[in-house]
């Protein structure tokens, strides 16, 4: 199962991913985090967890990061597994495209999606950008 968003903020490339990437400042202006902590620097390989309102705590670990474009992660649970791909792209006129794909996969993390966390992921994907775009103007 695959799930895809995508916003077009205003800002600038270099402030969006500051913020979007410091994962331990994550609670303090995004609506969709109680939590968020990283054991490392952000580069593939580090491991961190977060906490969404409303969902299960995650432990996810970075799976390929390219600097100011890109980032993605892994969550292995016992029920199915989490992958989630981040891309911010400058669309030359002080706005960046914000995209997030999500794969989801195991029978039961899939059955779940569907039946009850897609809808509000959806939701919560866009009051992140939303809150983004606003933390960029503070």
């Amino acid at each position: 199962m695959e799930l895809y968003e995508q916003r077009v903020i205003s800002g600038d490339i270099a402030d969006v991913w500051q913020i979007a990437t410091d994962v331990g400042r994550w609670p303090e202006w995004d609506p969709h985090e109680e939590a968020g902590e990283i054991y490392g620097p952000f580069e593939t390989g580090t491991k961190a967890y977060s906490k969404p309102r409303g969902g299960p705590a995650a432990h996810w670990t970075l799976t390929e990061v390219t600097q100011g474009r890109s980032w993605s992660l892994i969550n292995p649970m016992r029920i199915g597994t989490l992958k989630v791909e981040n891309t911010y792209t400058p669309t030359g006129d002080g706005q960046v495209l914000c995209e997030k794909r999500m794969q989801v996969s195991g029978w039961v993390l899939v059955a779940l999606f569907k039946l009850h966390f897609e809808k509000v992921t959806r939701s919560d994907m866009q009051a992140t950008w939303v809150a983004l775009e606003n933390q960029l103007g503070a």
